[in-house]
This record gives C-alpha cells, sequence and structure tokens, in this order.
C-alpha cells in the first residue's frame, strides 16, 4: 500500500477528520464547562472557563494519524506517525494531569524530560546543526542532550506564553503552516503532513479561543502542541539532512522564545524571582496597558510570520551563517520591547527589587526614556 504522504484522498479525510473532531471536543468541553479555570490574581480573564481545550486540540489530531495509520498501510511514513502520537500523549497525560491536579513544577518537569527522552530515543536526536562561523557540524552525542533541552525548554516557554487568547493557538497555526510547507519542500513530506494536521486542529480550536476566551486549551494543549511543534523541527532537520535547518522552528517561534528570554533577564536584573509567578511577559504588560486580547494575539502571529519570512532568507544562507537571523530578529524585538518597558515603568506596572548599579550612561538613558 502507498504511504499517506502519497494519497491525496486520505490526506484529505485525515484532514476533514482533524477539523470536525477538534470543533465538536471543543465545543462540547466549552459548553460543558470542564477542567473549569477560576481566575485569579493573575489571571487575564474575569469568569470561570473551560480549560480542556487541550482536548479537542489533540484529540482531533490524533484522530487524523489514526486515519493515516488505517488507510496508508505498514509504511516507515505511518510508523514515524504513529510512535511520535504515542510518546506525544505523554506531554498531553501531563498536561491533563496538572490542569486537574496542579502537578509540582518537578514532577511536570520530570514528566517533560521522560517524554523529550523518549523521543530522542525511538526517533533519533538531532543529527546536524549549524554552528556559527563553523558551519554545519555533526553532533554525535552531544545531540542528544541538545534534543532534550531544546523540547524541554521550548515546552516551558510555550506555555509561559499561553496567557491571553488566541495567541498560542493563533501562533501555532501560523508558524505550523509555514513549516509544512518549508518542509515539503526541502524534502520531509512526513514532517508537513503532520504539521499540517496540527495547523488544522488549532485553526478549529480558535474560534473559541480568540476574541471571548470562552475556551481555554490549558496545559493538556500547550504541552501536546508545544511537544509537537519542538519535535517536529527536529525530526525535519534529521530527514532532510540538514536542509531543513535545526534552527528553523526556532526562528519561526523566536517571537516566543524572545519574549521568554527577555522576561526571565529583566526579572533577574532586577533581582525578582525568576521562578515565581509574575504578569511581566512582554505580551502581559501590553494587555495591563489597555490592548484587547484580539490586538495581542493578532500582533504575535504577526511576528511569527515575519520571523518566517526570515527563517526563508535563513535557509539561503551558509549554515555558519544561519545564527545571523535569529540575532538580527533578537535587534528588531529588542527595540520593540524597550518602548514596552518604558511604557511600563511610566504606568508603573513593573516591580522593583534590590538597588542595582548601572552605568552612568544607561542610567542617564533610561531616565531620559522615561520623561
Amino acid at each position: 500500500m502507498v504511504s499517506f504522504t502519497d494519497s491525496p484522498l486520505v490526506l484529505g479525510i485525515a484532514a476533514l477528520v482533524v477539523y470536525l473532531a477538534t470543533l465538536a471536543a471543543s465545543r462540547i468541553a466549552m459548553y460543558a464547562k470542564f477542567l473549569p479555570d477560576n481566575p485569579n490574581g493573575r489571571s487575564s480573564h474575569v469568569r470561570v472557563t473551560s480549560r480542556a481545550g487541550g482536548i479537542g486540540i489533540f484529540g482531533g489530531w490524533l484522530a487524523g494519524i489514526f486515519i493515516l495509520a488505517a488507510f496508508s498501510g505498514s509504511t516507515e511514513a505511518t510508523f514515524v506517525a504513529v510512535k511520535l502520537a504515542g510518546i506525544s500523549l505523554l506531554a498531553f497525560c501531563i498536561g491533563l494531569a496538572d490542569d486537574k491536579w496542579a502537578l509540582s513544577p518537578l514532577v511536570k518537569f520530570s514528566g517533560q524530560v521522560v517524554a523529550a527522552g523518549l523521543f530522542t530515543w525511538l526517533l533519533g536526536p538531532l543529527q546536524v546543526a549549524p554552528i556559527p562561523f563553523v558551519g554545519e557540524v555533526s553532533l554525535g552525542l552531544w545531540g542528544d542532550g541538545l534534543t532534550i533541552i531544546w523540547i524541554v525548554g521550548f515546552m516551558n516557554a510555550f506555555n509561559f506564553m499561553d496567557g491571553v487568547n488566541g495567541i498560542a493557538a493563533g501562533s501555532a497555526l501560523t508558524g505550523l503552516v509555514a513549516f509544512a510547507v518549508i518542509a515539503l519542500f526541502t524534502g520531509a513530506p512526513v514532517a508537513a503532513v503532520l504539521a499540517i494536521l496540527l495547523a488544522i486542529a488549532c485553526f478549529a480550536f480558535l474560534p473559541a479561543n480568540l476574541g471571548k476566551g470562552r475556551l481555554f486549551m490549558g496545559d493538556s494543549g500547550s504541552q501536546a502542541l508545544s511537544f509537537l511543534i519542538a519535535t517536529l523541527g527536529i525530526y525535519a532537520a534529521n530527514a532532510t539532512a540538514g536542509h531543513a535547518s535545526a534552527m528553523l522552528m526556532p526562528v519561526i517561534f523566536l517571537p516566543f522564545i524572545f519574549d521568554v528570554g527577555w522576561t526571565l533577564t529583566h526579572r533577574f536584573i532586577r533581582k525578582q524571582n525568576i521562578l515565581a509567578g509574575h504578569r511581566e511577559h512582554l505580551y502581559q504588560l501590553l494587555l495591563r496597558q489597555g490592548f484587547s486580547h484580539t490586538k495581542i494575539a493578532v500582533l504575535y502571529m504577526s511576528l511569527t510570520a515575519f520571523s518566517t519570512a526570515v527563517a526563508i532568507f535563513m535557509l539561503a544562507l551558509s549554515p555558519g551563517a544561519q545564527w545571523l537571523a535569529a540575532v538580527l530578529l533578537c535587534v528588531l524585538f529588542s527595540i520593540g520591547a524597550v518602548y514596552i518597558h518604558v511604557s511600563a515603568f511610566r504606568a508603573g506596572l513593573l516591580t522593583t527589587g534590590r538597588a542595582i548599579t548601572a552605568p552612568p550612561a544607561v542610567a542617564r538613558a533610561v531616565r531620559q526614556a522615561a520623561e
């Protein structure tokens, strides 16, 4: 029997099943108020809302994988899809358990490491990566550690960013569609198919989440979704021998990674507890300054699309120069981040820690910007 990557009919049926299953599960969860999320001091919502949307997203994607497996035969592509589905089920269950029982950070982190380790064992670690000024380098045993660090790190970064209606699902939808196209043209059709099915699940979930926020994806959704995004990037890089660069997925989702990195670094410099809950992510500061959920979500979707355009340009560079794309984006994002922080300081939205000593020139610049 043919592989599902060569069967448009099977792909079409799988896509339709994903959409309908996600849409139905989202509606049921929304009206039945499964896993109710009660507002607290750090919440951006004011009414009890179900956080079971991840069941629809992941369940719909799994239904699509079932169609691929049932009608495509015992092909290598099907085995890859089934393996990835099985491992991602663990990430989903970790998030679902956290939604239900509020797991301790250590238990949650341990589960993430196990899921990342299983992917590394069953589907393989990152094999090659572009190194600045050096070029494409075979990672050997280093690939195992880097793969686990990337997967776990991205899962946590994505989870931190899931705090405004539509921001996580909308950015994931944007990035996954772009990634699917790039993966297809660089020689990773399996990754492209799995990514586009996941994008369809996000698309079906988004109407219930964007805007009024009638349904949240919860940790079950953010953990499964981020795990799949991170691992699809690794798989595509390996399947194409580096043509779909290992930096492709990090650059596409750099708006999320930058926001988390900037925020934690800024809190560390201000001697705040970076492990404590807070409302100082860039997107949260925008929300607290009066931006609507929809505007923020659209902003990050647009930034993800822009990052994708830079990622496409990056693939035309030599491996040793691909880091320039990430540097360029970080410089541009830093300009916006400084503006957001200056306005947040003016509004008194940033907490202060113990006094820190800054160079006189820096102190003068901050004072002038705040005036």
